[in-house]
């Protein structure tokens, strides 16, 4: 599904052990959307759990530590090995509050991330797919949002999106949509994504 760009976060990883602090201000923007993702995906229907930037300063002081001491494995995606040491972070502090706004409020807070069947490198390459996808889409115009939101989104055929957007069922099969999958190819695999996220759709 994936393939590396040349300049990854392994790279820009070595390179701020070797003392580039410019290296991982890149790494940081780069992957902070992804970091934000897992948080919110794991503890997003919990009304209160610690702080969104404390979890994201403790994860980067993480992999600084780890970074600094050798103890990563470069075999694996970074995106990976990121979203598994936010999710270590996560754990340890079991989510708990920073605060309990109301009493009883405790009952209400969740009691670590939920297990998954999925392994974490397939779990973190799928969200890191979407952060793309998400970044992907803001930048396309509101036609084609709302295109990807009909058929993507609710499931419509070509026909019915072609009714709720004004326009022929045929001019939504061979102009808009092949035009919507080909910007988003290029977009995605501007990002090292290689198989469209939105192809293949009947």
């Amino acid at each position: 599904m994936t393939a590396r760009k040349p300049t990854d976060g392994w790279a820009l990883l070595a390179a701020t052990v070797r003392g580039d602090s410019s290296a991982f201000e890149k790494l940081v923007v780069a992957h902070e959307a992804l970091l934000r993702y897992v948080v919110v995906r794991r503890a997003g229907a919990v009304r209160c759990w610690s702080d969104l930037r404390e979890v994201l300063d403790e994860t980067w002081y993480q992999v600084l530590r780890r970074a600094l001491a050798g103890r990563y494995d470069t075999s694996k995606r970074f995106s990976a090995w990121l979203s598994g040491l936010c999710l270590n972070v996560l754990q340890q502090r079991r989510l708990h509050p920073t605060g309990v706004p109301f009493p009883g409020a405790e009952d209400d807070c969740f009691d670590g991330p939920p297990d998954t069947a999925e392994p974490p490198d397939r779990v973190a390459e799928r969200e890191e797919l979407l952060v793309a996808l998400r970044e992907c889409l803001s930048r396309r115009g509101e036609r084609d949002r709302r295109l990807y939101e009909l058929i993507y989104g609710e499931g419509l055929s070509k026909v019915d999106a072609a009714k709720a957007l004004g326009c022929s069922e045929a001019y939504v099969r061979q102009k808009l949509l092949p035009s919507f999958q080909r910007a988003m190819a290029r977009c995605l695999a501007a990002k090292g994504f290689r198989g469209g996220a939105t192809e293949g759709r009947a």
